[in-house]
């Protein structure tokens, strides 16, 4: 289920910061939406810390998740914009 989810983010995440990309012109704009979910999902799991039970341990993993994905569409949007030729205008 973990695994599931974490695919079903990355895909999410991926779709968005394309979507920013396409949205703004800026050449960094698709950076934007995962670097903002590494960091939401960072308070995440700090804020799953503080709730107890089963409650913060299924918010802990889908903070873990959330972070993992991201961090993995960064990966590949990082990739992308690498290996993608300038356009001079």
């Amino acid at each position: 289920m973990f695994w599931l989810q974490t695919a079903f983010f990355t895909i999410v995440v991926l779709c968005l910061s394309w979507w920013a990309g396409k949205r703004r012109r800026q050449r960094h704009a698709g950076f934007i939406v995962p670097i903002c979910l590494i960091l939401f999902g960072l308070v995440l799991l700090i804020v799953s810390f503080f709730i107890g039970r089963w409650e913060g341990m299924v918010l802990s993993l889908a903070s873990i998740s959330i972070v993992l994905s991201s961090i993995i569409c960064l990966i590949i949007v990082t990739g992308i914009q690498f290996f993608k030729k300038d356009d001079p205008s």
